[in-house]
């Protein structure tokens, strides 16, 4: 499954945040995979504030992190390509 562009009933859910980036990233069926992008991320130094479960089959990860690039960065290089981000308003 391709990340969309969201139609009017289908909201995207990346919001702008004032103060945390955002990575929302296809997981598939697999929930398992989420520890493993926690694990990726941390392993960058990010913490992960909050996770949410976007169906179908998506995953919403907060960052402490204003920007998001380097994260979004690695997960594509360990194999993770359907990846949304979006930075904090204020960097």
């Amino acid at each position: 499954m391709a990340l969309e562009k969201n139609s009017e009933e289908n909201q995207n859910p990346l919001k702008p945040d004032k103060n945390h980036a955002q990575i929302l990233i296809e997981i598939g069926s697999d929930i398992d995979i989420i520890e493993k992008i926690k694990k990726i991320i941390e392993g960058l130094g990010v913490h992960v504030i909050e996770i949410r479960n976007v169906p179908p089959q998506l995953a919403l990860f907060k960052l402490d992190a204003k920007d998001m690039r380097e994260v979004a960065l690695i997960l594509s290089e360990k194999g993770f390509l359907k990846i949304e981000g979006c930075n904090a308003l204020e960097i």
